[in-house]
């Protein structure tokens, strides 16, 4: 690991959980016109994937936006304006929380709806390929998302296609408040096993993520096809709004799950930082 890359890693992290923070601190007074998915706890996947992707590459989200949006490079002011209703919003008060739109970092946009962003980022991929154009494709989608018919779909015709697109599944283990083991019949990484390369990364460590997403961004820009990454990671906030996650028997330790303590730890370590 090269120190620059940790050092970026790490001060994205921080930079997605104190706004995460001040979000949950804000919320409560009613100031925000948007409900808000917070992702503290899960910030090591969305920065250890973008680590490796450009300003060109096309990243299409879910619902819990915040992060992934402020690791592709949204700037945190465009970020804010939009959650408070404001026209300087990234999205000009049209979107809030859930409908982030950056097009000058590769977001063209997300999605409310479960699933609702898989297929765009096999049509970005496609774009690319029909194109010429030296960008790849990113659906960024929770483990909720692997139970609607268009992740089969979208994975089925960009295994058909060999498209650039990176499949990331960001499993918390959680549907709202269901687990999976009461909504979901199926392996995740089994099913996507069939269509394509499949990597499993641990979602609570950023290096895991950022070695795993580095191999499968390589891969797509080799024009090797798609490829599907399991991030196991832990969400520790309610599915919507500012409280804690209260479910009994979630199995969080703020201490031994935290990505940010982990690459400190390492980082110091390695003596990559003093």
């Amino acid at each position: 690991l090269k120190r620059e890359d940790g050092l970026w890693m790490l001060r994205r992290m921080r930079l997605i959980r104190q706004t995460s923070e001040r979000i949950a601190r804000l919320y409560p007074t009613n100031v925000m016109e948007t409900p808000v998915h917070l992702c503290i706890g899960q910030e090591a996947v969305s920065v250890g994937l973008c680590r490796h992707l450009r300003d060109a590459d096309k990243m299409f989200l879910g619902h819990r936006t915040h992060g992934p949006a402020l690791a592709k490079g949204l700037p945190l002011p465009k970020l804010m304006a939009e959650l408070y209703g404001r026209t300087t919003g990234c999205s000009h008060a049209f979107g809030g929380s859930m409908h982030l739109i950056d097009l000058e970092h590769g977001l063209p946009g997300s999605s409310a709806i479960i699933g609702g962003s898989i297929a765009l980022g096999c049509g970005a991929a496609l774009a690319a390929q029909l194109g010429k154009n030296d960008y790849v494709g990113v659906s960024y989608f929770g483990d909720a998302a692997t139970n609607a018919g268009v992740f089969y779909e979208s994975m089925n015709f960009a295994a058909l296609r060999k498209l650039p697109v990176l499949f990331l599944c960001e499993d918390n283990g959680y549907s709202n408040v269901m687990p999976k083991s009461a909504h979901s019949a199926h392996d995740i990484v089994s099913v996507a096993r069939q269509f394509m390369t499949t990597l499993q990364a641990d979602g609570t460590d950023v290096l895991s993520v950022y070695e795993h997403a580095g191999e499968a961004v390589a891969q797509l820009r080799r024009g090797e096809g798609p490829v599907f990454l399991h991030c196991a990671t832990k969400r520790w906030m309610k599915h919507q709004g500012h409280e804690a996650c209260d479910i009994v028997d979630n199995g969080i330790d703020r201490e031994r799950d935290c990505p940010i303590r982990k690459l400190e730890a390492f980082l110091l370590k390695s003596r990559l930082i003093p």
